[in-house]
């Protein structure tokens, strides 16, 4: 399956899950950066600009992972899916957080996406710090992907939901 993975990281947490289910799947990677000042509505399109590297149609399976902010998908996400949507596959999604809010941000990225995720993972920040617990979802979710099965997931759930 050609994959790619697609994600913003401001702290390096999401970074290293995305690099993470990258190496399972074998996938390429698309970093979104934010370099510049996104404040209004310059700052919107300087985003949407950004947002275009990788023809996500040229894939089978779009992965988008981003942190969690205020309930929200990050805006460096959301111009990526919202200048793309007509291009994507399938897609699946994950997100890091500091508690909860990874329903919220699922349903903004599915309606802004118009592509309901065949899979996702909510990591809590005390999980990604420790480790293993969130060794184990990230490796359950990829091997959701590889075949094909569906798991919605959380890192501090003992089974997925």
């Amino acid at each position: 399956m050609n994959t790619l993975v697609v994600f913003y990281s401001r702290t390096g947490r999401t970074r290293k899950v995305a690099e993470t289910i990258a190496a399972g799947l074998g996938a390429d990677m698309e970093e979104l950066r934010e370099a510049t000042d996104r404040i209004g509505l310059r700052g919107y399109l300087r985003s949407l600009f950004d947002a275009l590297g990788r023809d996500p149609s040229r894939y089978d399976l779009v992965v988008v992972g981003t942190p969690v902010w205020v309930a929200s998908v990050s805006a460096p996400v959301r111009a990526f899916l919202a200048s793309n949507a007509r291009r994507l596959p399938r897609v699946a999604f994950f997100v890091t957080e500091g508690g909860r809010g990874e329903r919220s941000v699922f349903r903004q990225m599915a309606e802004i996406a118009a592509s309901y995720p065949i899979a996702t993972l909510a990591l809590v920040q005390r999980d990604l710090d420790h480790g293993t617990t969130a060794t184990g979802a990230i490796d359950s979710f990829v091997a959701s992907l590889r075949k094909g099965t569906v798991t919605p997931s959380r890192s501090n759930d003992a089974v997925a939901s």
